[in-house]
């Protein structure tokens, strides 16, 4: 599902001006501190010998819906994790054993979380996100993903009338048939759009109620 899809973002890290091994926010461009919000750090890598490891994490984890509908209160970072290592001054965060592994780091800068290896389920890493979400906003983020769920289910049952209802338009010749068809048209465009605007309106009054303010 296309709406559900998580934006990951490559950022260029700063590791020599103004270093701070205690904060990585430190390390990324000033919109990341600016936003208030917190992290997930991907540390990927295109090592064969993982391949299938990392395909099932980004398959299993990083693409499951209650991971994506909770992201959209973080901001998601992808960084390329074979050209780390411990002399990096954000070992300490960053850092680990084993690649793939993923990082939830709070609006201080501080990690939150590391998951790698067996670790590294959309269970374990939500347990993680609550954690750091809960640092930010006032509304739990379990409490988020299930009326955004909810949300969507009335979306995808709009989409489902939307598609009978292209395919009845194929179908049919008739005019007095095909006014009413568009008059149905019309009726479910409208419906989407009242759905979307709810769902944004819950994003914003989340963003808006917070325990930590903006920078």
């Amino acid at each position: 599902m296309k709406r559900l899809d998580v934006k990951w973002e490559t950022p260029k890290l700063n590791l020599y001006d103004n270093i701070n091994p205690d904060d990585f926010l430190s390390a990324l461009p000033a919109d990341y501190k600016n936003s208030g919000k917190p992290l997930v750090v991907y540390m990927a890598t295109d090592a064969q010998e993982v391949s299938k490891k990392s395909s099932d994490v980004e398959q299993a984890v990083l693409r499951e819906e209650t991971f994506a509908l909770g992201a959209r209160l973080f901001r998601t970072v992808r960084l390329k994790g074979d050209k780390f290592g411990k002399e990096n001054p954000h070992w300490v965060t960053i850092g680990g054993k084993e690649l793939p592994r993923v990082i939830v780091v709070d609006t201080n800068g501080q990690k939150i979380g590391m998951l790698e290896g067996n670790d590294l389920t959309a269970s374990n890493l939500f347990k993680q996100m609550r954690k750091a979400a809960a640092k930010t906003y006032k509304t739990d983020l379990e409490k988020v993903v299930k009326e955004s769920r909810s949300l969507l289910d009335e979306m995808d049952q709009i989409e489902a009338k939307q598609k009978l209802l292209a395919e009845q338009k194929k179908k049919n010749a008739k005019p007095a048939k095909e006014q009413d068809l568009a008059a149905e048209e019309q009726k479910l465009a409208q419906q989407m759009k009242d759905v979307q605007a709810r769902e944004a309106d819950l994003l914003k009054k989340v963003d808006g109620e917070r325990k930590v303010t903006k920078a």
